[in-house]
């Protein structure tokens, strides 16, 4: 009799356990990839649309909707889906600015204790909408588009004068006036068309003088084109050069002769110092040469100012020296400041002083 209860008891149990088993929501889609095909970047905001069904025996719930990236967003069913009964999740893409292959994942989260987790994926090809003329000029100032605002002159010869161009659309409808607002002495600027009438190209030619500029390193200049643009009738633009010495003109005679400079060091390392102290240090330096030394310019980096040395012509043998602070104040870790020396030294044009260290 305990034998046949107890095989009852078992043959219940079991048949509870299968019943709850099978009580479960289960999602079916039709399909986890979504592929636009080809599709036009102006075109705007594309949808695909997935559809799911419930095959459990069980109410179904999506709790989460991830897409992978902004580019995406996503829409779903928010209500319970009783078994039997279907849902969808949308999926927009934007091909603004995007035009190439594309493949995204969009992650869904369910009660389906099968399917916790399913990643869901759109594809397709964007193709690039034809550039405007405007698409040609990104730098935008009122109504005149640039290519640039800012001409890189890169490495001049103090002797050099090099020519360049920003080229400007007017992409306004009516006609824009240009003149030029006090150049300096060692730019000129030609503009090819004074008067710019709407969906017109055109270029202004920099004329730059490094000798008229007698400045050395990285020089940054800017200047105002006057206009009467509606929209921000002064239009800002910069121009850059890093200008350095011409030692063509030496022979090897005079190369002999030159002077040389001669740091007793380069860098200096002020260990650990509490933030808000005064870092001091002077590098010193001569000319062992055999001709007149100039130190024609020293410029520190961000935070780290430096004196005129105490003499700035050396004769042979004579020596002087660069004091530097550095202001501690506000800043932590682990610091590198620099200060740029150039001279007339044809083997040492340029220096770079480092001081470096930490700051508690």
């Amino acid at each position: 009799m305990k034998t046949r209860t107890l095989i009852i008891t078992t043959v219940l149990m079991v048949m509870s356990v299968l019943t709850f088993a099978q009580t479960k929501p289960t999602i079916q889609f039709q399909t986890k990839v979504y592929d636009f095909g080809s599709i036009k970047e102006q075109d705007g905001p594309q949808k695909g649309v997935f559809t799911f069904t419930n095959i459990g025996n069980d109410t179904l719930l999506i709790t989460a909707v991830r897409p992978s990236c902004g580019c995406t967003a996503s829409d779903y069913t928010k209500e319970p889906i009783p078994p039997g009964g279907s849902g969808k999740i949308e999926a927009t893409y934007n091909p603004a600015g995007r035009p190439g292959a594309f493949n995204k994942a969009i992650t869904i989260t369910t009660n389906d204790p099968d399917n916790a987790t399913i990643v869901l994926s759109i594809k397709g090809e964007v193709a690039a909408k034809p550039k405007s003329k405007a698409d040609n000029y990104p730098n935008k100032i009122g109504n005149l588009y640039f290519k640039t605002n800012h001409l890189a002159l890169q490495d001049m010869k103090d002797t050099e004068v090099k020519t360049d161009t920003f080229k400007l659309y007017n992409n306004g409808s009516k006609a824009i006036n240009i003149k030029f607002n006090e150049l300096p002495a060692f730019m000129k600027a030609e503009i090819h068309d004074a008067v710019m009438q709407p969906d017109m190209e055109s270029y202004i030619i920099i004329t730059y003088d490094a000798k008229v500029r007698a400045d050395y390193g990285y020089v940054f200049d800017k200047f105002f084109l006057t206009t009467d643009d509606s929209d921000q009738p002064e239009k800002l633009l910069y121009v850059s050069a890093n200008i350095v010495q011409d030692f063509a003109w030496m022979n090897e005679k005079q190369i002999k002769k030159a002077p040389h400079i001669l740091f007793e060091n380069e860098s200096y390392d002020f260990g650990k110092v509490t933030s808000g102290a005064n870092v001091e240090y002077s590098f010193k330096f001569s000319n062992t040469g055999k001709s007149n030394l100039k130190i024609l310019k020293t410029k520190a980096s961000c935070g780290c100012t430096a004196t005129d040395p105490v003499k700035t012509e050396l004769k042979k043998g004579e020596a002087s020296e660069i004091k530097i602070v550095f202001n501690t104040a506000g800043r932590k870790g682990n610091q590198h400041k620099t200060v740029t020396v150039i001279t007339n030294d044809p083997d040492k044009a340029v220096i770079v002083l480092h001081v470096q260290g930490d700051i508690e």
